[in-house]
This record gives structure tokens, sequence and C-alpha cells, in this order.
């Protein structure tokens, strides 16, 4: 019995570290806790600073080596549709040579969301060349041949008003068609804040 507990158990912990590292999450529409992808609904905007962590920074001493973190500023507005999707804009300064650093936007973005029972919220953005909030509907590209991020955080309530994350640029891999190879990511925290005029009510 321990011995068939014990496979069990260790079968349930791959498989949750599986989902884990795939960012797979399963959404629950009518989750009694969160709403729901209701929950997630309007206009929210961030502003924060992080640091560039990732490879592309090498030393150029031929080593490989990579150079320091990066320090970086960026902000952002995302709205929300209540149905699973994202639009928005984003714009900072990027602390990297020569200083004192380049502007890195403004740049549009489009992406989806989804919310399990707990809150826990995974969000899935690319960026585009299409101007205004969901004017490009297409789906973002993640099979290795564009970049794309991640961002996985936690509903701070039930009405979704603020939301706490943390966010990857995944690869792309120019083997697989792309246009360049990128590696690493960046450490980048961020907190969004809905609009406080849509507060406290749902449509």
């Amino acid at each position: 019995m321990r011995a068939r507990l014990g496979r069990y158990g260790l079968l349930t912990l791959l498989g949750g570290l599986s989902l884990t590292f795939l960012g797979v999450v399963w959404a629950h529409d009518s989750s009694p806790a969160y709403g729901g992808k209701h929950s997630l609904k309007g206009r929210y905007v961030s502003a924060e600073t992080a640091y560039d962590v990732s490879t592309e920074h090498v030393v150029p001493d031929g080593s490989g080596n990579v150079g320091p973190p990066i320090f970086f500023a960026a902000t952002a507005v995302m709205e929300a549709d209540g149905k699973g999707n994202v639009s928005g804009e984003s714009d900072g300064f990027y602390g990297g040579t020569p200083p004192p650093g380049v502007n890195l936007g403004p740049a549009w973005f489009k992406g989806t969301y989804s919310i399990d029972s707990n809150g826990r919220v995974t969000i899935t953005s690319c960026s585009t060349a299409v101007t205004g909030f969901f004017a490009d509907i297409t789906p973002c590209v993640t099979n290795g041949t564009v970049e794309y991020k991640t961002q996985v955080g936690y509903l701070q309530d039930d009405d979704g008003n603020k939301l706490t994350t943390v966010e990857q640029i995944n690869n792309s891999d120019s083997s697989q068609g792309g246009c360049c190879a990128v590696t690493g990511f960046l450490v980048h925290a961020r907190v969004w804040t809905k609009k406080a005029s849509e507060k406290d009510h749902h449509d």
C-alpha cells in the first residue's frame, strides 16, 4: 500500500510541476471565488522598475559571459474584456548602452488570459503593429518562431481591482523561422491597478 501511495504521490507531484512549467492553467469561467474571466475586466495601468538579466547582453571580451543586470523602467496600460482577451500599449526606458539609455516604446500588444478558481491569472501577450485597443484580434504565435511574453500572478480580491504578476519573455528560435534567438528573461514584477472609476462595479 505504501509503495502504491508513494508512486501515486510522485506522479501527482511530477504532473503538477509539468503543468506549472508549461504555464498551463485550467480556466473556470464560473469560479465561485473569483467570477472566472469576468473578474479581470476594465482598464488597468502599471509602472515599475526592473532588471534585464537575459543572456542577450554578453560582455564584449569574447568570453561569452553575461554582463551585469541592466536596469530599466516600464509603464503600460492594459484593457481586459472579461472574456479572456487583453490589449494595450507599453512604454519605458532601457538603461543599456550608450548611456543614459534608450526609450522602449510606445508599442502595442495583444493577448489572452485565463483565471483559475484560486484567482491565479496567466496572461500570454505579444507585440502588434496595429494600433488601438483590440484592433488586432489575430492570436499570438507561441510556437517558437516569434518572441512572446507570459505573466503569472494572483488577483488581490474578487472584484479584480488589483493584479500582481511576474513576467518572462519566452524564447524565440531562429532555427524555427524566427528573426532571432532570444534567451534568458526579464526579472519584472508588475502591479496592475484598475481605473478608479471602474472599481467596485461590473457590467
